[in-house]
């Protein structure tokens, strides 16, 4: 008797296993396609995207050469405005070129004796030494120009005036921190200071009053 309740008890769980097994396949087919068709609707999206793209740019385009066409004089200034802009900002120097450019003058200065050297240039270099050492000189990129200002206190200073926003630098007298100005790969003022630094005034003078 067992065996006969046992014959089909065993092609029941067979069939149930077959059935599970069907359903598998099934529901990854399906997975499958779905995935598929998500895949594809991202493709044709980002497709229909940078067609639209492609599309508004070839008009801007098209439409930006007919313009230069009809109005060629203005073309030329703008395109002459743009050129400068782009050589301009290639050669703005930055606040590495200016503390090359300043220890470069400090040895220059001291490779000269002391009684010939021009006081200005030898204070100008010394008073900007000491402004990095209190670590208050600051630089500033516009783009075509650059400029090196002074802050009144050390970025790592944690007092009350150095980070209260109200008593930060005023943009009305900003210009009275301003030390050198940074064009066509040149700091002026620092060159301007650095001129005859060899030559010392007072000291020609007393030799030509002898």
């Amino acid at each position: 008797m067992s065996n006969l309740f046992l014959v089909p008890f065993r092609k029941y769980k067979v069939s149930l296993k077959l059935a599970n097994s069907v359903n598998d396949a099934i529901s990854q087919t399906k997975s499958a396609e779905v995935s598929e068709k998500v895949k594809s609707s991202v493709i044709e999206r980002w497709t229909v995207y940078w067609k639209n793209i492609y599309a508004d740019y070839k008009e801007v385009a098209l439409n930006t050469a007919k313009d230069c066409k009809e109005h060629p004089v203005r073309t030329s200034i703008y395109a002459t405005f743009l050129a400068s802009c782009v050589y301009l900002s290639k050669h703005n120097p930055n606040e590495c070129t200016y503390k090359d450019q300043l220890m470069e003058d400090t040895m220059k200065i001291m490779q000269v004796g002391t009684a010939i050297r021009n006081p200005v240039s030898e204070q100008y270099v010394k008073w900007l030494s000491q402004c990095y050492n209190e670590g208050i000189v600051r630089h500033m990129n516009l783009g075509i120009i650059s400029l090196i200002w002074l802050d009144d206190y050390d970025k790592m200073c944690s007092l009350y005036k150095a980070v209260c926003p109200y008593l930060q630098v005023q943009y009305a007298t900003f210009y009275q921190r301003v030390v050198d100005v940074g064009f066509l790969d040149k700091w002026w003022v620092l060159e301007s200071k650095m001129k005859d630094y060899d030559t010392n005034e007072a000291e020609f003078s007393n030799v030509q009053n002898e």
